[in-house]
């Protein structure tokens, strides 16, 4: 009887070593039993419910020109670059619109995203395209994305980066960007690109959040690198809001990001010198259960307790088990007495 009790708590005991060993899929990979992006679609309101972001190499905001003499006026002027294209570069065959790069992304707040929707976006080479969208907790966010290159009108095979990425996320992946394709480049790709001297790539994942002039993903696993077709399905424990006593309470919106530059990170796809043209769906499905945050912790707390008292309890039954005293032998031998004295 010990014996099997012993058994079936090893058996609880390793189970989740042994369930972690199989099922598990890399970063980066769409699994097919994640639910495909269907639904009655919603008509799209931009800047409203989504809105169109981008960057492009030919305009770059951390560029600055510096201070001229101006002998006419006897005093200095300054020039941003954030005014005008900063390498020269024709922008005439660029599918991006001046707004998509030149407003900041975070200029008015977003509906909560509880609808359907379907758009296609071009993404020029060597360039990035990103939606915003507000992700709600009371609803399973799936995103689709497939990736095509179109060269003249041709359509033809492509890969690229797809990321999920909220605001913070995004502004570091943003200023990885503008400093990858500023005039300091040579600087930047000695510290930030996939070269031998590399160290955000060949840091642990732990000290590379403390880098800044790192980036992550969303909770660092929505990563589909060198890709051209992506299943994602999102499940929010609660809305995205922090607070400290800094910068007071900031509300992280998300960004789904189409990458088609040689980033920082390993393994991701390369410039491939065409247009990119993804097709992004976006679909939710309202949450029956949402289980409170807390109700992680208590069950890893019970699962950790219970561990460490199922010894103690098997233990306490094994050192009494022989102080038992056998009831039912008493209550046998004290008729067969009796008849014996008659």
């Amino acid at each position: 009887m010990h014996q099997r009790k012993a058994a079936f708590l090893l058996i609880v005991f390793f189970a989740p070593f042994l369930s972690g060993m199989h099922g598990v899929e890399p970063i980066g990979s769409a699994s097919a039993a994640i639910d495909d992006c269907g639904g009655k679609l919603s008509p799209i309101v931009w800047n409203e419910t989504i809105s169109r972001h981008a960057e492009v190499p030919f305009y770059n905001s951390w560029d600055w020109y510096g201070f001229e003499d101006d002998d006419r006026k006897g005093g200095k002027k300054g020039r941003s670059m954030a005014q005008e294209p900063a390498s020269g570069e024709d922008s005439s065959g660029a599918p991006e619109e001046p707004y998509m790069y030149m407003n900041y992304h975070s200029d008015t707040a977003l509906e909560k995203f509880e609808s359907n929707i379907a758009t296609t976006i071009k993404v020029g080479n060597d360039s990035v395209g990103a939606i915003r969208v507000n992700l709600s907790s009371t609803h399973r966010t799936t995103i689709c994305v497939e990736i095509q290159g179109l060269v003249g009108d041709q359509i033809v095979p492509a890969e690229a980066d797809v990321y999920l990425m909220t605001t913070n996320n995004y502004d570091s992946y943003q200023g990885s960007y503008q400093r990858m394709h500023s005039n300091d480049f040579e600087k930047w790709f000695r510290q930030e690109s996939s070269s031998p001297d590399e160290f955000v790539a060949e840091s642990s994942p732990e000290w590379a959040a403390f880098e800044w002039t790192g980036w992550k993903t969303y909770r660092d696993v929505y990563a589909y690198e060198s890709t051209d077709s992506v299943v994602m399905t999102v499940s929010l424990d609660g809305p995205e809001v922090y607070s400290s006593l800094f910068s007071g309470t900031v509300y992280e919106e998300f960004f789904i990001v189409i990458d088609t530059w040689d980033n920082s990170r390993r393994g991701d796809a390369q410039v491939q010198n065409k247009v990119v043209v993804a097709d992004i769906s976006i679909s939710t499905v309202e949450r029956s259960i949402i289980l409170p945050n807390w109700t992680v912790s208590l069950a890893f707390l019970v699962f950790f307790m219970s561990i460490i008292m199922a010894p103690l309890i098997v233990n306490k039954r094994y050192m009494n088990a022989g102080l038992e005293q056998n009831l039912t032998e008493e209550q046998q031998l004290m008729p067969s007495l009796q008849q014996n004295s008659k």
